[in-house]
């Protein structure tokens, strides 16, 4: 299922708006309320005051019929809402002295102070002040539909901006969004462009935190592509190469069987058509384990004892290396010898580096695994033999692919140290080489950190 993330944000993004936008709207309701509510009622207090201090004096200085009340003349309106306002005035007997033709009469209130009441009168509510004075009773009113047409208008008025920015505003977070995806686009486009051989990183100028993200992993991902092709076509050009003179050796025998009438020569050309395919095999073999290393980039690890890997192995090679008189052993002077590892790695690691100990070692030689914890906190596994040795020279190219040295006698595929240094590389570690104590032969030194689950081991101290 797919969806459009532009889409999605331009909806998010007005929703989250919009809910803040109703939110702040209703906030600015009840704040214009109370303002008006607050301006009204301040200015019916002041209109009272006003019109008491007119009033007072010409009242007192001219006599008024106590049973008759003066009504305010009305004129022509000058304001639609002059009907909506009123004021009247009493004597301290509540006897009414002066009133607007549109003033109810207001009750009064039960207080002997001044105070603000509603008083409801043919279905419309005022809002009353009442100014209480020693000789007079000033009350000032207006409608309340005068303050909820006040708030009605300045809240639509507000409410029509609003509305009217935001179809603006959802075009220019549309467009915003866009031009924010413009280099996603720019990716997703080299990407579509490229061929199945066009692997080398992806290089786009001001590539946004998030984008780059995106970018970084797709460029690890090219890298790791690059490698697994590399060690393809490798393996292809290696097995095509290597493979092609053991099977035309194997071809030639053949030949020379079918063709051979002396059945002892028939014998000796299908021993070595046996020899050839043993040969083929092995090589076979090593090419499918170096092709698996180099796929490998990151090697599962668990606690291995080491004493136990080498034991086993040193058992499984015994008899190939006494069919050559070989005195093949095991040293061990290292109290830990846990590690964390792979075991079938290091197990081929170090199976390719005693057989090729064994092979280069003349007959009556010694192979010698040795496991020590000469450097704190970490296990030195040491394999030494008595053979020749290399010359330090070829030290660096010994670890080259189909590399074989100076003597060429030696059955071998030249790809085994080429095995160990895959497993080393996944391990973290380098295959030192040295020569023996005595100076005859070679060491092969690997330093490993001793696991974590064993350092605080009493045994280990």
């Amino acid at each position: 299922m797919t969806f459009s993330i532009r889409r999605h944000l331009l909806f998010l993004l007005l929703s989250v708006i919009g809910s803040v936008w109703a939110i702040v709207t209703w906030r600015v309701y009840i704040d214009t309320q109370h303002e008006v509510e607050e301006l009204f009622d301040a200015n019916l207090a002041q209109n009272a005051r006003i019109l008491l201090a007119l009033i007072k004096h010409e009242l007192q200085e001219h006599e008024t019929n106590k049973n008759e009340w003066v009504e305010i003349e009305e004129h022509l309106s000058g304001h639609r809402y002059e009907h909506k306002l009123a004021f009247l005035v009493r004597a301290s007997d509540e006897h009414i002295l002066i009133r607007s033709t549109t003033s109810p009469l207001f009750s009064m209130p039960n207080q002997d102070f001044s105070q603000y009441s509603d008083y409801q009168e043919n279905s419309y509510l005022w809002r009353v002040f009442t100014l209480k004075s020693q000789k007079f009773f000033v009350q000032t009113g207006e409608r309340y539909d005068i303050r909820d047409e006040l708030i009605s208008e300045i809240m639509s008025s507000t409410l029509a901006i609003l509305l009217m920015t935001f179809p603006l505003l959802a075009i220019l977070i549309w467009m915003s969004v866009g031009s924010s995806f413009k280099p996603l686009q720019q990716v997703a486009h080299e990407i579509t462009a490229r061929t199945s051989n066009q692997l080398h990183p992806l290089k786009i100028n001001k590539i946004p935190l998030e984008i780059n993200i995106l970018v970084e992993s797709l460029n690890s991902l090219f890298i790791r592509l690059a490698s697994a092709f590399e060690n393809e076509r490798r393996f292809t050009a290696d097995a095509a190469h290597e493979l092609r003179t053991p099977l035309a050796g194997l071809k030639t025998q053949a030949q020379v069987a079918h063709r051979a009438i002396d059945p002892q020569q028939r014998q000796q050309a299908l021993q070595q058509i046996l020899i050839g395919v043993d040969r083929a095999t092995h090589l076979v073999t090593q090419l499918l384990t170096l092709a698996r290393m180099d796929a490998t980039q990151i090697m599962p690890t668990s606690p291995i004892d080491m004493h136990e890997l080498i034991h086993q192995l040193i058992i499984d090679l015994t008899l190939q290396a006494l069919e050559k008189g070989i005195d093949l052993g095991l040293e061990k002077t290292a109290i830990c010898c846990v590690i964390e590892g792979d075991q079938e790695a290091l197990y081929l690691m170090y199976r390719n580096l005693v057989d090729n100990a064994i092979r280069y070692t003349p007959a009556g030689g010694q192979v010698t695994v040795s496991l020590d914890n000469r450097n704190e906190g970490k296990l030195t596994v040491t394999v030494s033999d008595t053979g020749s040795g290399i010359p330090s020279e070829q030290r660096a190219q010994i670890f080259e692919r189909f590399y074989r040295g100076a003597n060429q006698n030696i059955q071998g595929s030249g790809l085994g140290l080429s095995i160990v240094q895959r497993v080393a590389q996944l391990h973290h570690i380098t295959i030192q080489l040295d020569n023996v104590e005595n100076g005859n032969g070679l060491g092969c030194i690997s330093v490993f950190p001793l696991s974590k689950k064993t350092e605080n081991d009493k045994d280990c101290m």
